[in-house]
Formats: C-alpha cells, sequence, structure tokens
C-alpha cells in the first residue's frame, strides 16, 4: 500500500516537471553531465595520525640510569613490558637490552630500584603501592 501511494506521488511529481515517464529519466540524450559534480581530491579525514612512543625521539643509553630505572619495578628490578611501558616495540627492545648491559656493567643494581630514582616521575603511568 505504501509503496502504491510513493509511487503515485512519483508520478505526479513528474507530472508537474514535464516527465511523462519513468523510462524518460535513464535516457542519456536528456541528461547531461558536469564536471563540478565530480568529487574532490583530499586527504583521508578517518585516517589516525601516526602514533609514536615516547622515547622514539631519544637515543637510549646503557648509562643513562635514570632514564632506565623507569621501566623497572622498584621492588623487585623487573623490567616492564610493553603494555605497561606503552612503548614501540623497537624502543622496549633497546630500553630492554640497555638494562641487561647496565646490569652486566654494574652501572644498575639487578634486584631493586636505586633509591636516589624513587621518587622520579612515572613516565609509564605505573602506581606503586607504599
Amino acid at each position: 500500500m505504501l509503496a502504491l501511494r510513493g509511487v503515485q506521488t512519483l508520478n505526479r511529481v513528474f507530472y508537474q516537471h514535464g516527465i511523462t515517464s519513468l523510462r524518460s529519466l535513464s535516457g542519456a540524450s536528456n541528461v547531461t553531465q558536469q564536471n563540478d559534480d565530480m568529487p574532490v581530491k583530499m586527504e583521508n579525514p578517518f585516517k589516525e595520525p601516526q602514533k609514536g612512543c615516547i622515547l622514539c625521539s631519544v637515543s637510549v643509553d646503557y648509562k643513562n640510569i635514570q632514564l632506565l630505572s623507569q621501566f623497572i619495578s622498584p621492588h623487585t628490578g623487573r623490567i616492564y613490558g610493553r603494555h605497561i611501558t606503552g612503548l614501540c616495540g623497537r624502543k622496549q627492545k633497546e630500553v630492554s637490552k640497555a638494562i641487561k648491559k647496565a646490569h652486566a656493567m654494574g652501572f644498575m643494581s639487578v634486584t631493586h630500584k636505586h633509591p636516589q630514582f624513587m621518587k622520579d616521575p612515572n613516565i609509564c603511568n605505573v602506581r606503586h603501592f607504599n
């Protein structure tokens, strides 16, 4: 019933504009194509900006103990994972290797964080229970 009423309404509108049948709409002879109706080339507005970690612009060195101590647990000395630190894979691997090298060279303690660096601000937003 609604479809019939819709077709009747369309026929009335077409008749008012001088179009007698629906076939005349599909004819290519009546329709002129305009170039200003073409889509405009633009960047994808839904493309997310490239994400970078906090250390992508910083070089990681095994002698920078204060930076490296941000990525280990203060109580156990374990290295935090990527899901906690928020680093990209490349920088997480560099930090892990630098921490292990600092442990081997004797710059950092293996079992706990140095007390001097306990008051440093957290880079990776880890809450420690005191």
